[in-house]
């Protein structure tokens, strides 16, 4: 009988070194190099599944990923591709996702992804497929709008990130129906200044009624909570905001953002972080709160209640960043070690083909990275945002919230610590810039950006 388990054991043994060296086989890194890109994207008759994760979980912008997934299967029409969202938002909850999948030996084959310091984690761990084959054969350079080819550059030269979309940050979308009720005059300019903005909250404050509010975050997640801040930051100086992300950071600066959020604190919501921003996008429209401070990417949840620009809602610029445009760009990137690298190099390449491009503009309700896509895909406020991004006189900057301008560790740290105080009942400025620096210092932040000059 002993004999017999030893047996046994052993044969299960061998079994199991066979399984996993067939795994690890037909999972080994593939380089770019070894790749005929050309090859592979003009493939459409090839066989698989793509895993595609990605965050997009609201309304609208569901259907917006949905629209990418059912074009690439009219491309690849044997390659099944497989949505798989992971609810979070802004970036945070991919990087443990795919860490987590890549440990078991299941890589996605793409996963979306903010160009900069976001993919920095996955290029450390030598997750990533160098995607220049990709720009090269959609020449994705000669078609990127300015400033797109340079966000999307690795800090190694290489390209890693296709970008799908881009979304404004520095905007309040507001009730029209909630200020016409409460008698509150809707300025006849976007661009507001810190004094109208504050005298609309006083007039909102005083006229709603109990249980209803002039503000509201929706920060269940924390990078909401984030997202404000880095607003505030922006509008409170510009050149704090790029001190800040350079790592020239100092308490007393971060303090005067903070004064400025403890004062907008006084109109939001106390419960707001038992919410996600898309609950409180529908609390919005419903009246209970009658601004939400939120990027662009609000709009298609907008559209899928069936609200109207300009006659249900509006936005304005936050306050302090007229001329301003804060990026917020969305791409995808590709394992280097998925069970079908090739699928995912195929799914790169279709998120910027004209195409998607059309399709999941107009459904996302974001702007095209590319040059060539048609202005009429867009809706009147998605078009007026295109107008501002590529004026001359615009400025832009990247955002600290969405993975471009600060490392993702002190990203994510940042996220906790301004939920913290945006849910703390004494909002000590002071207390909490401190350790906010400390945050920046323990991570090392150190930037060479030029967005003032």
């Amino acid at each position: 009988m002993k004999m017999k388990k030893w047996l046994a054991l052993l044969l299960a043994a061998v079994m199991t070194l066979s399984i996993t060296g067939a795994f690890a086989a037909k999972n080994q890194k593939i380089n770019a190099d070894d790749l005929n890109f050309e090859a592979v994207i003009d493939d459409t008759e090839a066989e698989g599944t793509v895993n595609v994760y990605h965050w997009w979980t609201a309304g609208g912008e569901k259907n917006a990923i949905e629209s990418v997934v059912s074009t690439f299967g009219e491309i690849y029409e044997s390659t099944e591709a497989k949505s798989n969202p992971i609810p979070g938002g802004a970036g945070g909850a991919m990087v443990m996702k795919v860490k987590v999948l890549a440990q078991t030996g299941k890589s996605p084959e793409a996963f979306q992804a903010h160009p900069g310091q976001e993919i920095q984690p996955y290029l450390d761990s030598d997750l990533l497929l160098n995607l220049n084959g990709v720009w090269e054969y959609g020449e994705l350079e000669d078609r990127a709008i300015a400033g797109i080819n340079e966000m999307c550059t690795a800090a190694d030269g290489n390209h890693y990130v296709v970008p799908i979309g881009i979304h404004k940050t520095n905007i309040i979308l507001y009730n029209i129906h909630v200020f016409e009720e409460y008698g509150v005059a809707i300025p006849d300019h976007e661009d507001i200044t810190w004094e109208e903005f504050w005298d609309i909250c006083d007039q909102l404050a005083a006229a709603m009624p109990e249980g209803c509010y002039p503000l509201d975050l929706g920060d269940q997640k924390g990078w909401p909570a984030c997202q404000v801040f880095e607003n505030i930051m922006l509008g409170t100086d510009p050149q704090i905001y790029e001190d800040f992300i350079n790592g020239n950071y100092n308490v007393e600066d971060v303090k005067k953002v903070l004064d400025n959020y403890t004062k907008l604190m006084d109109y939001v919501a106390p419960d707001h972080n038992s919410r996600d921003w898309y609950h409180t996008t529908g609390s919005m429209v419903t009246g209970t709160y009658a601004m939400q401070i939120m990027g662009a990417w609000a709009q298609p949840l907008m559209t899928n209640m069936d609200q109207v620009y300009g006659v249900d809602y509006g936005v304005f610029t936050f306050p302090g960043t007229d001329g301003w445009f804060g990026m917020c760009v969305d791409g995808f990137v590709v394992s280097n070690n998925s069970a079908n690298v090739e699928g995912g190099v195929r799914w790169a390449y279709s998120i910027c083909t004209q195409d998607v491009q059309e399709y999941f503009s107009g459904l996302k309700e974001s702007i095209s990275p590319y040059n060539d896509t048609p202005d009429d895909v867009y809706n009147e406020l998605t078009l007026h945002f295109k107008e501002q991004l590529l004026d001359e006189n615009t400025k832009t900057y990247p955002s600290i919230t969405h993975g471009t301008a600060i490392p993702w560790s002190a990203s994510t740290s940042l996220q906790t610590q301004i939920q913290e105080y945006a849910t703390s009942s004494s909002h000590d400025a002071q207390y909490y810039a401190e350790r906010i620096v400390n945050i920046l210092k323990e991570a090392g932040v150190k930037g060479d950006w030029n967005i003032v000059d």
